[in-house]
């Protein structure tokens, strides 16, 4: 049996913020895409290349820069959880895993 008695923070800060960056950005395109796909059609008569390309890149941008501003979240998430796992741990002994 293996014993883990702390984990490393830094991993931890960079797992979770790039975990929720990933997701933030994933779920951000869907729904991107149904707004372009659906929202664009009850203005389609007003809609010229430049009105399109104008609300297309704005938008994507704002999902690009909500995973990074979200990404800030995770990061201090992620600095919380292996705190307080090191603090229990500490106090425990840690998890007693079976590797094989």
């Amino acid at each position: 049996m293996k014993t883990i008695k702390s984990v490393s923070v830094s991993s931890f800060v960079v797992y979770g913020a790039v975990l929720i960056a990933f997701w933030t950005f994933v779920f951000g395109t869907y729904y991107w895409l149904l707004g372009w796909i659906f929202g664009a059609q009850s203005w389609f008569i007003d809609m010229n290349f430049l009105n399109w390309s104008a609300y297309t890149l704005t938008t994507y941008l704002a999902v690009i820069w909500r995973s990074l501003i979200n990404s800030l979240g995770g990061a201090l998430a992620g600095l919380i959880v292996a705190l307080v796992y090191n603090a229990v741990a500490g106090m425990m002994g840690g998890i007693k895993l079976n590797v094989e």
